[in-house]
């Protein structure tokens, strides 16, 4: 499928955000831990079924990526359907997206494309641990979709393999195993981050702010409280993850995220409604079947509910996508985005269930 620029737009930005993401390791559970820092809490959680046909939105000229989804995933979306800055999937596979200014990525080669927003669905929809997101490097690649939306990754699955991902000068560069010697991630290249952090050793108090390059101090304190760690009780291994990400957040944080790995569970709260709530996947049914189902994160009347999905109609779609663009920061950023509409909805119009299971 062929949009243009329309993918990347709705991340994209003249100013980075200082995103942080970090992963923590229990006794026997794995938590990964994500603020988003953006101009909105707009945004709709989307419970992605498997066994759906599906096609990326690139460039005219690029090549799409085309693929049957195998595991159903719940994504946070604030670009729309199949735009995704994160989620997981059934088999506890978490991938999540930061900004980074130095980010290049590959020349059109031979590989079918993926936007970078559509690029974490693909790996949701296909994979099931960090080895095989390494792996779909050789069948596609990510560009850009016209607009400026520099990312990398930081991925986990539920073995607690981790990685980063980034681009680097058109080139793919990744860190796991002993390469990756924090598991976490900001708004810069990794290497310098870990590197700057190794230069400033965790200080005796950890309520204060660290003292090295203000660039990488968030990187830094994250790196300080997943090497402070130590394991207590479910309750409080989940306060501690969302303390650090407290300890992280600037003043322009949206969403909390901790995604409870091995209990297939996520737990976030947002800036309006700082209250936990909990998604469980174990809970919900991700057959094609059934019609997408979603939730607004942040409902224009104000009122926040428990979480209840429902069907995203095209209607409640366009209802949500013209609300998203008509705000002032949007028709700053991205100017008339008016033209996309149309485009966007295609891409829910043309969802397909497959009738036989894609092979595991």
């Amino acid at each position: 499928m062929h949009i243009g620029a329309l993918a990347c737009a709705l991340l994209a930005a003249g100013t980075a955000r200082a995103c942080t993401t970090f992963v923590l390791e229990s006794t026997n559970h794995v938590y990964f831990g994500r603020n988003l820092d953006w101009f909105s809490e707009d945004g709709l959680v989307i419970m992605n079924p498997g066994q759906v046909q599906k096609s990326a939105i690139v460039m005219s000229g690029s090549s799409p990526a085309k693929w049957v989804s195998k595991y159903g995933s719940v994504t946070f979306n604030s670009g729309g359907w199949e735009l995704p800055s994160g989620g997981m999937n059934e088999a506890g596979l978490v991938v999540e997206c930061m900004w980074l200014n130095e980010t290049q990525y590959p020349a059109p080669d031979s590989r079918a494309a993926l936007n970078s927003l559509q690029w974490i669905q693909y790996q949701l929809d296909n994979c099931q641990t960090v080895e095989e997101v390494i792996a779909t490097d050789q069948k596609v690649r990510v560009e850009t979709g016209g607009l400026r939306a520099p990312q990398h990754y930081l991925a986990c699955d539920a073995a607690g393999n981790c990685a980063v991902i980034e681009y680097l000068n058109g080139k793919t560069v990744c860190y796991r195993g002993r390469q990756l010697l924090c598991p976490a991630l900001a708004n810069e290249p990794y290497e310098a981050a870990a590197t700057d952090a190794k230069l400033h050793p965790t200080p005796g108090d950890l309520g204060k702010k660290l003292s090295g390059d203000p660039h990488f101090w968030r990187f830094e304190r994250a790196a300080a409280r997943v090497a402070a760690f130590r394991s207590g009780t479910p309750r409080e291994n989940l306060d501690y993850a969302f303390g650090v990400l407290q300890e992280v957040s600037e003043n322009d944080t949206v969403w909390r995220l901790v995604y409870d790995v091995t209990a297939r569970q996520i737990h976030y709260r947002t800036l309006s409604h700082p209250a936990v709530r909990t998604l469980d996947l174990k809970k919900m049914d991700f057959a094609c079947h059934l019609p997408v189902q979603f939730f607004d994160l942040h409902p224009p009347s104000g009122v926040v509910e428990q979480p209840k999905f429902g069907e995203l109609s095209e209607a409640k779609y366009l209802q949500y996508l013209r609300r998203y663009l008509a705000q002032d920061w949007a028709k700053q950023q991205f100017g008339d985005m008016t033209p996309f509409i149309e485009p966007m909805l295609l891409n829910l119009r043309n969802e397909r269930c497959t009738e036989q299971p894609a092979s595991r």
